[in-house]
């Protein structure tokens, strides 16, 4: 029997933003480095010739507010200009993804933060208003605070378990700051509220309490904008001994925000984590095996019961060859369809990044453009001798068409 898939098909452009260099790293500006800024055109192109109809696009909001409430959107308004003019693919802006402006002392921590991001997501909205109304607030809040609040690799520079609690509230107050300031703006904006949907395993019996306890953590973001970590509630110990106040919960309670469509960004590399004595004992990041896609379905089949929202997929590929991501496609393709008929309600599936990228090393590693390639992407990314970076449609570019363009049989 033959039918068309019942979910949208998206891509999403790789889009991480980490400026600051005063460590001596290097800009992790995603948009640079594959010259998207120069291509961004042709790049968006490629996309509508794919046949997907949205499209995860990110704003570089340390380019944007170069100094404290002045924007610059030269570049942004030619951007936004082609998406109202080619409304057969709809941009869901990312907001934020892991950077902030360069005047913004301490980061993520500074006490302005929430009421900051909130006034550029304000600004956009106001300029933009008409042309999409699909936002994601922030991408990844728990990769964002295990990035800087946990590992310290991105600033502010914050480690272990109470950095990584210090600024998931931090963000997640900044989350709902912002939503509600894009829906003063425009009532009927769509928030799609993206997360690192990881799945913990526990490396023996030993550790079956504690990967319990993680497998409440991974829901954190979702908890805390919703309001719902009061007394009672298997994480409300663990946050108050994480340094989150009385008075933390009873804002967020306050303040609470309803959940639109809930992003759940997947990859097989990364998303399946073991706890052990790494973490329980050293207090180390969880350490990822592979994982598969039932694990995805089991993720996605967890958030649905649990919130009862429509699952957006809006991240999964596979870092490595051609014919490695083709097999990664035809598990998700296989995948959505058995969502869909177990009865999750299964908003769309994105491949992510529609491009190769550079991987997050390169800020510190020192090492070339080519050595630092990621190859997730249904385009490969080829440097030329001349620097120009070629897109070069790959096998999995061309079985994604193919998907899209052709009914898929059950």
């Amino acid at each position: 029997m033959d039918k068309l898939h019942p979910w949208v098909w998206a891509v999403g452009f790789e889009n991480t933003f980490i400026g600051q260099t005063a460590r001596g790293e290097r800009v992790l500006d995603e948009y640079e480095i594959t010259q998207h800024y120069q291509y961004w055109e042709e790049d968006l192109n490629r996309v509508r010739e794919t046949g997907a109809t949205m499209i995860r696009y990110g704003i570089p909001w340390y380019r944007i507010e170069t100094s404290n409430g002045v924007f610059d959107w030269s570049w942004t308004d030619k951007v936004m200009a082609y998406f109202d003019q080619h409304r057969d693919l709809v941009p869901i802006i990312d907001l934020m993804h892991y950077g902030t402006p360069l005047w913004l002392k301490n980061e993520f921590m500074n006490a302005q933060y929430p009421q900051l991001v909130a006034r550029y997501a304000k600004a956009f909205a106001e300029r933009y208003k008409g042309v999409t109304s699909y936002y994601t607030p922030l991408n990844e809040p728990f990769v964002n605070a295990e990035w800087c609040g946990w590992s310290g690799k991105w600033p502010p520079y914050l480690t272990g378990v109470l950095g990584f609690t210090l600024m998931i509230n931090q963000l997640c107050k900044g989350i709902i700051m912002t939503v509600k300031c894009l829906k003063e703006v425009d009532p009927n904006a769509v928030m799609v509220h993206v997360e690192a949907s990881k799945k913990y395993v526990a490396e023996d019996p030993s550790y079956e309490e504690a990967t319990r306890l993680w497998n409440e953590i991974r829901f954190i973001m979702w908890e805390l904008v919703q309001g719902r970590i009061q007394k009672g509630h298997p994480l409300f110990t663990w946050v108050q001994d994480h340094h989150m106040s009385d008075q933390d919960l009873a804002w967020y309670a306050q303040n609470r925000i309803e959940l639109d469509l809930v992003g759940v960004n997947y990859y097989p590399q990364f998303s399946l984590n073991v706890i052990g004595k790494e973490t329980v004992e050293q207090g180390q990041v969880p350490r990822a095996v592979m994982g598969t896609a039932e694990d995805m379905i089991d993720i996605a089949r967890e958030l649905y019961q649990r919130y009862q929202r429509p699952i957006f997929i809006t991240e999964t590929s596979y870092n490595g060859s051609e014919e490695e991501r083709v097999s990664w496609l035809e598990d998700v393709i296989r995948a959505g369809w058995k969502m869909s008929e177990e009865g999750i309600e299964l908003y769309g599936v994105t491949w992510f990044p529609f491009l190769d990228m550079v991987d997050w090393p390169y800020r510190t590693n020192g090492l070339s453009f080519k050595e630092n390639l990621a190859t997730f992407g249904l385009y490969n990314l080829e440097e030329q001798p001349d620097g120009t970076i070629h897109r070069v449609k790959n096998a999995a570019g061309k079985r994604f068409e193919e998907e899209l363009r052709a009914k898929s049989v059950l």
